[in-house]
C-alpha cells in the first residue's frame, strides 16, 4: 500500500469522526436555534428527567449505541434522530473529504496547502448549515432567513480562501482570469436557483395570484426556502445546481403551499448532495 493511499485513508477517517463530533453539535444548533437560545453556552441535559449529561453519555454515535438508545438516568428512550444526524454529517465529510484529498494539509509542508484547507473547513460548514436548515425546516415547517445569511457568511470565507491561495500561486492576470471564472459560476448557479423558483412559484400561485406569494403570510415558509435554494445553487455553482434546482422545482410542484411543506429543505438538501458529490466524483476520475 502506497504511502499516499494511506494518508487518503487516515484523512478520510479522521474526517468521519470530525464530522460525527460536528454532528452533535449540529444538533444541538437544530433544536436551540428555532428558540432563540444561545448555542455555546449551556450543559446537553436528558429533555425528560433534566439531568445534566456528562462526557460518557455525549460520545457521538457511540453513546446511543452503548446506551441502548436510552437515558442512563431514567431510561426514557432517546430520540434516533441524535445518531441519525451524527451519521449523516460524518458520512458526508467522508465522502466530501473523498472528492477533495488534494485540498488537505501536506505532512511535508503544512504552510503548502494551509488555504485550500480552510477553503475545505469551510465546505464542512456548509454541510452543517444545509443539515440544520433542513431539520429546522422539517421541525418548525418554516425556513429560517439566518441561515441563509450563515451560508452566505460562510461562501465569503471559502472565495477569500480560494484568492489568498491563487494570489500566493499566480500573477494578478491570472487571479483576474480566475475570478471572472467563480463569478460566472456563482452567478449562473443562483441564475438556475432563480429559474427553478420563478418557475414554481408562477405554476403554483398563477400569474394573476403572484402577490400572495409575496404578501401573503402562509407563503413565509415558501419565500425563506426559495431564497435558501437560490443561495445554495449559487454556493455549489452551476453544474451542480442544475440538478439540486431540478430536484428542488419538482417538489415545490408537488408540495405547492400545502402541508408538506416542511420536507422542502429534505429534497434540497439531497438535490444538492447528489449534484455536488456526483459533479466532485465525476472531476476525479475524469
Amino acid at each position: 500500500m502506497s504511502p499516499e493511499l494511506v494518508l487518503a485513508i487516515i484523512n478520510i477517517v479522521l474526517a468521519g469522526i470530525f464530522g460525527a463530533i460536528v454532528g452533535s453539535f449540529t444538533n444541538v444548533c437544530i433544536y436551540r436555534i428555532p428558540e432563540h437560545r444561545t448555542i455555546v453556552k449551556g450543559h446537553s441535559m436528558c429533555m425528560t428527567c433534566g439531568h445534566e449529561l456528562g462526557a460518557l453519555d455525549l460520545v457521538p454515535i457511540f453513546s446511543w449505541l452503548f446506551l441502548g438508545g436510552k437515558c442512563r438516568y431514567c431510561k426514557t428512550p432517546i430520540s434516533s434522530r441524535y445518531i441519525k444526524i451524527e451519521s449523516l454529517t460524518a458520512l458526508c465529510y467522508m465522502i466530501m473529504a473523498a472528492t477533495h484529498l488534494s485540498m488537505f494539509l501536506d505532512p511535508l509542508d503544512p504552510y503548502k496547502n494551509i488555504f485550500p484547507f480552510i477553503e475545505l473547513c469551510a465546505l464542512f460548514v456548509m454541510i452543517n448549515i444545509v443539515i440544520v436548515e433542513m431539520m429546522i425546516m422539517k421541525d418548525t415547517g418554516s425556513s429560517m432567513y439566518v441561515m441563509t445569511s450563515a451560508l452566505g457568511i460562510d461562501f465569503l470565507v471559502q472565495i477569500l480562501a480560494r484568492v489568498l491561495h491563487t494570489l500566493r500561486d499566480t500573477d494578478s492576470e491570472s487571479l483576474s482570469s480566475l475570478i471572472g471564472k467563480w463569478g460566472l459560476q456563482i452567478f449562473l448557479g443562483a441564475a438556475i436557483g432563480l429559474l427553478a423558483v420563478a418557475i414554481s412559484v408562477i405554476l403554483t400561485f398563477g400569474l394573476k395570484s403572484l402577490g400572495k406569494y409575496f404578501h401573503d403570510k402562509d407563503s413565509r415558509a415558501l419565500r425563506t426556502s426559495d431564497l435558501f435554494a437560490i443561495a445554495l445553487c449559487a454556493v455549489i455553482g452551476a453544474i451542480p445546481s442544475i440538478v439540486a434546482a431540478t430536484v428542488y422545482l419538482i417538489a415545490r410542484l408537488l408540495i405547492k403551499n400545502g402541508k408538506n411543506v416542511k420536507y422542502l429543505g429534505t429534497f434540497l438538501a439531497a438535490g444538492a448532495a447528489i449534484g455536488y458529490f456526483g459533479y466532485s466524483l465525476l472531476l476525479c476520475f475524469s
